[in-house]
């Protein structure tokens, strides 16, 4: 499964305030790194970096090291963002439904509950990490 992970996840599951879902679904794709491919891009890191200690942050970057290389959010085409803009969603918002739509991706997990409620015609899955964690 080809899977990108929001950045509140990875707040979530690194930072001082764990949400347990968030904390092993983290720990489920390093576990099972050979059966799921993660993508990750620029923003979604930045995103993380503002919200997590810098020694949590390091933990975080050792993990995506491991596991995937950061995309730079230029590859991801201006058009594919702007559709998502031209149907409501924030700029930021827009990119993180450009981001996995131009990975192929199959899910977004996101504990953001725009996604989760609001865009069910998304080409790829939003699930939260309790959602994802059934079914990986």
């Amino acid at each position: 499964m080809l899977l990108v992970i929001d950045s509140n996840v990875y707040i979530f599951g690194f930072g001082l305030v764990k949400v347990p879902a968030c904390k092993k679904i983290i720990l489920e794709i390093v576990d099972k790194h050979k059966l799921h491919t993660l993508r990750i891009s620029r923003r979604i890191v930045e995103e993380v970096r503002s919200h997590l200690s810098p020694e949590d942050f390091a933990t975080f970057i050792k993990v995506i090291n491991t596991l995937t290389t950061i995309d730079e959010d230029i590859v991801v085409p201006f058009e594919t963002a702007a559709k998502y803009e031209a149907r409501g969603l924030k700029p930021a918002d827009a990119f993180i439904a450009a981001y996995p739509e131009w990975v192929g991706a199959d899910a977004l997990i996101s504990e953001n509950r725009h996604f989760l409620n609001h865009h069910s015609d998304l080409p790829f899955k939003v699930l939260t990490a309790k959602k994802c964690l059934k079914l990986i």
